[in-house]
């Protein structure tokens, strides 16, 4: 068959152009050149069409492909050959290739060539899955009943598969492009033109294929000059976009970085996300501005793509893209961030949303001109000292006084330099990046800072530029790619080696491994895994060379600024050999709490003038740093408190863990013991280590928060004040409509109440409540705010949090946590219905508030020698007045949510029922049985389930008790005693008889409590 090709520019030579004929599965037989019309360059070619096809049909087909290659609106490749030889529309072969790729993207492990190749060789299977494609998608065509056919067609189909890979690969198309929800196929232009990326939206959670972890969704990019992917956990999440150098896996890359983008976004409205693209055009030969202007044009792009397929608001009404079929619901919040290789491309991002008048605007992308720059505010850097300051403190060491350090980092990253700049008594003597490795054996702390301050300010520095004046005997700056590397004897004696010279990868691997006090990690990469680990499991081959072990570790305290810099394992393996240290998620997420902050704000701001709400985000900015850092405080007090009383809680952990399971969690996959190991550590007497706590934190937190979004709490007026609280003072006070109306106002809420939650009592707390009640966790959450409310917890916790020190911490948080779910649990004992809890917490506040804690601490018997001797050890330690009489009556107050009934039912005043509580605690010795059913660390469940049982048993027989006091004897404890004299003496013996007993404590407890019980039945 002959044509004659006109080229719109220079006639390209022959070997170019039978190539791309190859690709299309026609073949040059003979070619020519000949003038064209007007004396345009043209060519006369004698083509060979594939068997079958004919002229007629093939060569319209041939030129539609070879016009939208040359426009740059598809590419050719091997697939291409299905327009020509199967009939199929440029536009859908994109769809083909887009699934062809994605399949290949997670890890089948089949190549793109075979993918492809195997679709070639099923042209029938090709267009029955475009139809089934079709039918569900095209907004011209689609039909349920049409999509159904087709879908028995391709199973019928998939019967007639000859080898496993044929069908594996043919199966896992079918199942992606059916797990498609959305998709931009359709939509076009003003002129018509398509869209210059197709974007595939895959409920990834559905997808079996897939490997665990699976986001709930992911939203897969392809174009010609392009290819990306966004994973997101939930429908609200946030995450950087990043630029991947890693075109044949950057899925497996950004899979790694969501998982960590998950928990690290407990602390944040919005579910972990994480997105990468890479740029399919040549970059080699080119300079720097050209890179950045090829990858800025693909981020443009993707971005692009993202929007197509995500809803827009027109007011409180949800609006769906043109031309697209929803099969999935509502979905109306995208926000991305920078990331690795997309610093600055937050304002592009907002162009793109902004021009397309999506909801958002510039809230779209946080940072950029209009938002908050993290490295100015040195935000992420000042989180993540947060935890390094309380290791520190918690080891006996000043943090504001001289400490040593080792780094990964230069000083111009905003991490690692604003890390660096934190403290002038700072000794860093020693830290590398991809480019030197600098060492500095004995600095001197005010000039080092100072030349580190230097290099901060000075724009794309690097170690290169430290003034060597500035540097310490026997210090240096080396490149990593010398051949060796000369060690001074202060250098060795300063990281502890005794070669005289390492390459630069031995010495940055003794860097690692250097004794001191802090290692910092500011950088990109995984630099210490477990020793059970291999470097392939860890998945960073850039590193291999230079990681160590989690056991080589010699610094006392590890700060993780960075992401991934240790696996999760080689941080167990590393607290477990003493190295204080939490994770990154929790470190560094003042990150993406500021960012969520400043959209949060920029929502709420929406119609106010760009200028005026500019001047109000600045305006604000330190407390919206002050907000993200509390939360920081928060977080890692409560692995503190984990840390502490590991053996204590190892056994509500454990539960925690088997609920998390159940909801979808892999307990290997997130480094947590298995059940044996449990039972491991319970017989070793110990528990969960920080980075394993911080796993159940985040975890907790973002289940408690679906949970509570399911319910109608965050809608309950009486936690109102959660959603304003959130809010800086001068926007909730200018705008307390807009706070009530925030379009994220249930979202807030929830986020606000789980954080405030988990971070206080700790990750087992709800579980524990839900376990004892049978009820769902938002009553148990309710619970908890009502208890807040009628304690007046909320202003004790305040004084606790006002960096009081770390003796009086450790008095006061367990009597807070204690007390709290003592009063939660009896308030669900008492008011199981929702409303009823709710409405019970005025008239209970008013009863607690009746009685000053100095009534408390002048009341006789036991309760009142312990509220006494706590006061007085946390006077000792630090605790100022106030917060120590508080604390030191916080168990007693407790007892007034039963004893308000009591004194209701008998017609006293509280006072008078708290007076015959005391009696008879007094007359019955019963804090020696309560001794008996406390909790301990070491025990089983089930026993210390049977201890709580009976500690509740105890408590509501004495409660009879007290009632039995005022109505028979007038509170008179003398007369009642001599009333029923047999039968007190009777218990008492018992319960002295169990006291002299050393075995079998649960034992004697039951004997105790069955003797109590029979005491009550006696008196009535």
């Amino acid at each position: 068959m002959g044509g004659l090709v006109t080229w719109p520019a220079t006639r390209p030579l022959l070997a170019d152009v039978v190539p791309v004929f190859d690709r299309l599965g026609v073949r040059v037989a003979d070619a020519a050149a000949v003038p064209g019309d007007d004396g345009a360059p043209a060519t006369r070619l004698e083509l060979l069409l594939p068997p079958g096809t004919a002229a007629a049909t093939a060569l319209p087909r041939l030129e539609q492909a070879l016009a939208a290659a040359w426009a740059g609106e598809t590419e050719l490749d091997g697939l291409s050959r299905l327009t020509v030889g199967a009939g199929l529309p440029v536009p859908d072969v994109a769809v083909l290739r887009a699934a062809c790729r994605y399949l290949a993207q997670v890890g089948l492990g089949l190549s793109r060539g075979y993918v492809e190749e195997t679709v070639l060789a099923a042209p029938e299977f090709a267009r029955a899955l475009l139809a089934s494609f079709a039918a569900r998608h095209d907004p011209d065509a689609a039909d349920p009943a049409a999509a159904a056919a087709a879908a028995d067609h391709l199973a019928e189909l998939l019967t007639r598969t000859t080898s496993l890979d044929q069908d594996r690969i043919l199966r896992g198309l079918r199942d992606v492009l059916g797990a498609v929800v959305r998709t931009n196929r359709y939509q076009t232009d003003a002129a018509g033109a398509p869209r210059p990326a197709l974007a595939l939206k895959i409920a990834s959670a559905e997808l079996d294929l897939l490997p665990r972890p699976r986001p709930e969704v992911e939203t897969f990019v392809c174009s010609p000059s392009m290819e990306g992917l966004h994973l997101r956990g939930a429908c609200v999440a946030r995450g950087g976009l990043r630029w991947s150098e890693r075109p044949e896996d950057f899925r497996t890359e950004v899979l790694g970085l969501v998982k960590a983008q998950m928990v690290k976004n407990a602390v944040i409205v919005p579910a972990g996300a994480k997105g990468a693209f890479v740029v399919r055009q040549d970059l080699r030969g080119l300079d720097r501005a050209a890179v950045q202007a090829r990858v800025a044009d693909a981020y443009r792009t993707f971005v692009g793509a993202l929007l197509d397929v995500t809803d827009d608001r027109d007011g409180d009404r949800v609006v769906h893209p043109p031309r697209t079929v929803v099969h999935d619901g509502d979905d109306p919040y995208l926000v991305v961030a920078a990331d690795k290789g997309t610093a600055t491309f937050s304002d592009l991002a907002n162009e793109v949303s902004e021009r397309r008048g999506f909801w958002l605007g510039d809230a779209f992308a946080s940072g950029g001109s209009s938002g908050y720059d993290h490295k100015a505010m040195g935000i992420t850097a000042r989180g993540a000292w947060v935890s390094v300051r309380r290791h520190l403190r918690e080891l006996g060491v000043d943090p504001d006084g001289p400490l040593t350090a080792v780094g990964v980092g230069d000083m111009s990253g905003d991490v690692f330099g604003n890390g660096m700049l934190l403290s002038d008594e700072l000794r860093l003597v020693a830290a590398f990046d991809h480019r030197h490795v600098f060492l500095d054996p004995d600095p001197d702390p005010a000039r080092s800072a100072a030349e580190r301050r230097r290099l901060f300010a000075l724009p794309g520095s690097s170690w290169h530029d430290y003034d060597r004046g500035a540097l310490s005997a026997g210090g240096g700056v080396h490149r990593r790619d010398a051949k060796r590397v000369p060690l001074s004897p202060q250098v060795r004696a300063r990281l502890g080696v005794d070669a005289e010279e390492l390459s630069p990868a031995e010495l940055v691997r003794a860097v690692l491994r250097a004794p001191v006090d802090l290692l910092w990690n500011g950088g990109i990469g995984t630099y210490v895994r477990a020793a059970d680990e291999t470097d392939a499991q860890v998945g960073d081959r850039a590193n291999d060379a230079v990681r160590v072990t989690a056991d080589e570790l010699r610094c006392r305290v590890v700060g993780e600024g960075g992401n991934l810099g240790l696996t999760q394992r080689a941080r167990i393996a590393a607290a477990r050999a003493g190295v204080a240290l939490n994770t990154d998620f929790i470190d560094n997420s003042a990150g993406v709490d500021t960012s969520d902050r400043e959209v949060n704000l920029k929502v709420l701001l929406a119609g106010v003038p760009r200028a005026e709400r500019d001047a109000v985000l600045r305006s604000v900015e330190d407390e919206v740093a002050a907000a993200v850092l509390a939360d920081n405080a928060l977080q890692a007090r409560a692995l503190s408190v984990c840390a502490a009383q590991a053996p204590f809680l190892l056994d509500r952990h454990a539960q925690l863990i088997g609920d998390l399971e159940r909801q979808g969690l892999d307990r290997d996959l997130e480094g947590l013991p298995s059940e044996a190991e449990v039972e491991r550590l319970r017989q070793a007497g110990a528990g969960l280590t920080r980075p394993e706590a911080a796993v159940l934190l985040a975890h907790s937190k973002n289940l408690v928060r679906e949970e509570l979004l399911a319910s109608d709490l965050p809608d309950d007026p009486s936690v109102a004040g959660v959603l304003a609280a959130y809010f800086p003072r001068a926007v909730r006070e200018r705008w307390p409509d807009r706070v009530a109306g925030h379009p994220l106002a249930r979202e807030i809420t929830a986020t606000q109440l789980a954080n405030d939650l988990v971070n206080r009592v700790g990750p087992g707390f709800l579980l524990r409540l839900e376990e004892r009640h049978g009820v769902p966790t938002p009553v148990a959450a309710r619970a908890y705010t009502v208890a807040t409310r009628v304690l007046d917890l909320g202003s004790l916790w305040a004084l606790v949090d006002d960096d009081v020190p770390l003796a009086v911490e450790r008095l006061a948080l367990p009597e807070l946590q204690a007390a709290t779910e003592r009063a939660a649990d009896r308030l669900l004992a008492a008011h199981p219905d929702p409303a009823a809890l709710t409405a019970a917490a005025p008239a209970l506040a008013a009863v607690v508030a009746e009685l000053e804690p100095a009534a408390w601490l002048a009341r006789p018997g036991a309760a009142g020698d312990r509220a006494r001797a706590l006061q007085a050890e946390l006077t000792a330690a630090g605790a100022p007045p106030e917060l120590a009489a508080r604390v030191a009556v916080l168990g007693c107050q407790t007892d007034l949510v039963d004893l308000a009934g009591v004194a209701r039912t008998a017609g006293v005043g509280i006072g008078r029922a708290v007076e015959a509580d005391a009696a008879v605690e007094e007359l019955l010795a019963l804090p020696r049985v309560h001794a008996w059913t406390a909790e301990e660390a070491g025990i089983s469940h089930w026993a210390v389930a049977a201890r709580a049982a009976l500690r509740e048993e105890v408590d509501q027989l004495r409660w009879a008790l007290v009632a039995a006091l005022l109505r028979d004897a007038d509170g008179d404890a003398a007369a009642f005693a001599e009333r029923h004299a047999g039968a007190l003496d009777r218990f008492t013996a018992v319960r002295r008889q169990a006291g002299s007993a050393r075995d079998d404590v649960l034992g004697r407890a039951c004997v105790v409590v069955a003797e109590l019980r029979r005491l009550v039945r006696t008196v009535g």
